[in-house]
């Protein structure tokens, strides 16, 4: 029998990771380049990585108000094969970057897409110096490590993965006020994050619940690797109709 959900740490870890999140993130959505309610222009790559220590005091503070010690994650695999998803949950998720998302979204046959092979190993380096600290090192001490861990105590892991997607697109909301942070709509996006939140919660409990290999970082990375690939704008509402009507039909 499955545990009972501890929602009220679950709430408390959410305002933390929200509330630290988006005091960081308030001066560059109010600032130039958001609002333009004030009159300053603060770093958006700075304020955003701030951002994320929002989940990582979140998991400390709920774990610590839950169980009295800070032994919150488990940060590398269990030893044995279970390490071999240090390499293999990075590159999980890159496989979905750098191909399933632009085979889903490119127009034309596959000889008009265009994949950049040479920019491959200046993207590794830019993510394991950019995108670690913001990403397993941050965000995922929270959602992976404190909330997909104590979701599925109670609900399959891919339902709880679900839930995570819902709670961390809608920790991203304010940065939408920004223009140009993200090319998706606020669905589409929920969609994406859907689907990387399954695959990180599947290496996340395939390496015994470490929160490296949960490897969370920004898709302009795979942007360099498909350049001069067409694709096709995505309207997640329109395609999740027709998909309804043709199921009813």
């Amino acid at each position: 029998m499955r545990a009972c959900i501890s929602w009220k740490y679950i709430a408390i870890y959410y305002a933390i990771a929200c509330g630290v999140a988006w005091s960081f993130w308030a001066p560059m959505i109010l600032g130039q380049d958001g609002l333009r309610w004030l009159p300053i222009t603060p770093s958006l790559p700075v304020l955003v990585s701030l951002g994320t220590l929002g989940p990582l005091l979140g998991c400390f503070v709920s774990h610590r108000l839950q169980s009295g010690n800070w032994r919150a994650v488990r940060l590398f695999p269990q030893p044995g094969l279970r390490l071999l998803w240090l390499l293999f949950g990075p590159m999980l998720i890159m496989f979905c970057f750098l191909f399933v998302f632009p085979a889903l979204s490119a127009k034309g046959a596959p000889n008009s897409w265009h994949w950049h092979f040479s920019v491959f190993p200046e993207l590794w380096g830019v993510m394991l110096s950019y995108s670690l600290p913001g990403g397993p090192l941050g965000e995922e001490f929270g959602w992976r490590g404190f909330l997909q861990a104590r979701l599925q105590e109670s609900l399959p892991p891919w339902i709880a993965a679900i839930v995570v997607a819902i709670m961390w697109a809608t920790w991203h909301w304010p940065l939408f006020f920004l223009p140009g942070w993200s090319t998706a709509s606020p669905a589409v996006f929920l969609f994406i994050l859907t689907g990387f939140s399954v695959v990180m919660a599947f290496a996340f409990n395939a390496s015994g619940k470490s929160v490296v290999v949960a490897f969370n970082t920004s898709g302009m990375f795979g942007d360099r690797f498909t350049a001069g690939t067409p694709m096709q704008s995505i309207h997640l509402p329109n395609c999740l109709l027709d998909w309804l009507l043709g199921w009813l039909e």
